[in-house]
């Protein structure tokens, strides 16, 4: 067995699958996911660890083995979705896209690894199209696990409504914060403004590119929130809280818990699941 179960919590509520959403959010050694209800209740949290750049049958055996060791049973959900982290991308006015140019739109921005494809999904919160490429053998291992599963790339589920509706009161900067990289948004005036990843190999490096952010869009004394999710710890957190005024931790959205112990669960590391 090449997958570790690092953490998993469950709900014994009798739900049938048709209202359940399973979503996961793959990283470099492994993967987190969660389970909710159509209601917003939270069913079931975890995180995996496996080998996610090997082969797509050794990967394929992992996924399916870890949700068979937590009696987990992916068919006949409501809804499936994987979030894979891109660092290329571009997003495309609705008006200005064109399916048939969905390749060239990556490639004249950047070199698409061998085995690699390029993806596409449209974002309605924005009305753009966000083009992305990512692993074909992870992108075809999850989907033989997963019947009926989606692909969204991490920015996808960092433009959402809530944080759009966010910035109609004052300017929002989300930052996902992830192993090497880091993912940043600005939102102003219910507007996408940015969407970008930086290499940072620690929490100092995503500061310096935050306060960069807010000088190249003059946020530095006007009103600003910042919101951080992913691999946040209280280290990292003391870090960037003395630069801004508003820092909160986003635990994507609302929710009712189906055991208490899930209330102790540090939910903003699965935001991106959770939105």
């Amino acid at each position: 067995m090449s997958h570790k179960i690092n953490s998993f919590i469950s709900s014994d509520k009798d739900v049938a699958s048709y209202e359940k959403r399973l979503s996961i959010c793959l990283s470099t050694n492994g993967f987190s996911f969660s389970i909710k209800s159509t209601s917003d209740e939270l069913l079931a949290i975890g995180d995996v660890a496996c080998k996610t750049d090997t082969q797509m049958a050794e990967l394929l055996t992992d996924v399916r083995n870890a949700f068979a060791e937590m009696h987990i049973q992916p068919f006949g959900l409501k809804n499936v979705e994987l979030i894979i982290p891109s660092s290329q991308f571009v997003w495309i006015p609705q008006h200005l896209y064109d399916e048939t140019r969905k390749n060239s739109y990556l490639e004249s921005l950047c070199t698409i690894p061998s085995g690699y494809g390029v993806y596409s999904e449209y974002n309605d919160t924005i009305k753009a199209h966000l083009v992305y490429s990512a692993n074909n053998s992870t992108v075809s291992a999850f989907k033989i696990a997963l019947p009926g599963l989606q692909l969204h790339c991490q920015h996808f589920k960092m433009v959402n409504q809530t944080l759009v509706d966010m910035s109609d009161l004052c300017s929002v900067l989300m930052i996902n914060v992830r192993a090497g990289e880091s993912d940043f948004a600005v939102f102003c005036n219910k507007k996408l403004q940015l969407s970008n990843t930086f290499k940072c190999e620690n929490i100092d490096e995503t500061a310096y590119h935050a306060l960069n952010i807010t000088k190249q869009f003059r946020l530095e004394d006007a009103p600003l929130s910042v919101v951080l999710c992913g691999e946040i710890d209280r280290n990292s957190y003391s870090k960037l809280r003395p630069f801004f005024q508003n820092v909160s931790l986003y635990t994507g959205s609302n929710l009712r818990f189906s055991v208490p112990e899930m209330q102790h669960v540090a939910t903003y590391r699965y935001a991106l699941t959770l939105s």
